[in-house]
């Protein structure tokens, strides 16, 4: 009894429709431990509309689609259903930039090959990666209040010092950049920028005084000086390589629409036409190329930019024991 003590039981991931799909890949990150927030409905969505903003066409999404739902219904592949999902949120996207297998003088929409909606574009996937990590934040500070957590609910980067640190920098940005106004003062920076970077310095003292322990205070401080500082210098570098990251999102939709160009380019006749065989080779490359290389830069961003920030996967899939009676000796 004592040894089945020292081990949580394992897990049985149930839940709706989106996070039944989307579980394989979660399993990949690893299982959600008891008190965890199970990730699948956040995955779910957050895949499929960024993959939806990477690969936005009307006529190549609901050919994915049909090909995911053709792979799901006649080989059972869980891949299948997650090629739906991102199928549709590709179409829905494709709306958005008026693209139809390429063709972009077919439908209205945002064109991100024209004038300064090329730098919108990246300034959009920054934004939408901001709003993602401080949903990854508050996540792991539910995570904290379910483990009763002190260290990371207010002391981590992730938790209340790193959200305040960082939605502060993020606001103060927009303002100056989109409305003109600079909020960057003194105070501001002092009481949230500095002040919740030094919480996160100073996370393991400030941890053992909230928990009531005398011996609160660092036995070397020299030591404790220089460890928390370049463990505080990682801590900023990684804001900025995480948020940076998302420019990835906008850089595939513009090298989307950059490739579907060339290939316009390559079909072109002598008479100003287009050489229909080359221009429905040319989507069946492209749509395979990208359509790869989408599902795995999405999967990076929720690997490595997201889940980190709040997810651990520290539990075990529930594997039941199938017996085998035809087997086993008669005489048993």
């Amino acid at each position: 009894a004592h040894e089945v003590a020292e081990y949580e039981p394992p897990v049985k991931l149930r839940g709706n429709i989106l996070q039944r799909i989307y579980t394989p890949f979660v399993e990949m990150f690893g299982v959600p431990s008891y008190g965890e927030i199970d990730p699948r409905m956040f995955m779910a969505l957050a895949y499929s509309i960024l993959f939806g903003i990477m690969f936005g066409d009307v006529g190549q999404g609901a050919v994915l689609a049909i090909l995911g739902y053709v792979f799901w219904k006649t080989k059972k592949m869980w891949l299948g259903r997650v090629l739906i999902c991102a199928g549709v949120c590709s179409v829905a996207m494709g709306f958005v930039y008026g693209s139809v297998f390429g063709y972009e003088d077919i439908l209205p929409g945002f064109k991100v090959l024209e004038g300064e909606n090329t730098m919108r574009m990246l300034l959009i996937s920054v934004a939408i990666g901001v709003l993602l990590l401080l949903i990854c934040m508050l996540m792991n500070i539910i995570n904290g209040i379910r483990r009763r957590d002190i260290k990371k609910i207010f002391f981590s980067p992730n938790g209340v010092a790193g959200f305040v640190m960082y939605f502060s920098i993020a606001a103060a940005v927009v303002s100056l950049f989109a409305f003109g106004k600079n909020i960057f003062t003194p105070a501001y920076i002092i009481g949230l920028i500095i002040l919740p970077l030094f919480a996160i310095f100073a996370a393991e003292p400030l941890t053992k005084l909230c928990e009531g322990e005398k011996n609160w205070l660092p036995k070397s401080m020299g030591m404790f000086i220089v460890e928390g500082f370049f463990e505080l210098f990682e801590t900023v570098l990684a804001y900025v390589s995480n948020t940076v990251s998302f420019l990835r999102v906008g850089a595939f939709a513009i090298s989307h629409a950059g490739m579907m160009m060339v290939v316009f380019l390559l079909a072109e006749t002598a008479n100003g036409g287009s050489n229909i065989i080359a221009v429905i080779i040319g989507n069946i490359i492209v749509m395979g190329i990208e359509a790869v290389l989408v599902c795995i830069q999405v999967m990076r961003l929720h690997f490595y930019e997201m889940f980190g920030r709040f997810y651990t996967g520290g539990g075990y899939k529930f594997t039941p024991k199938i017996i085998d009676y035809k087997s086993m000796p008669a005489n048993i």
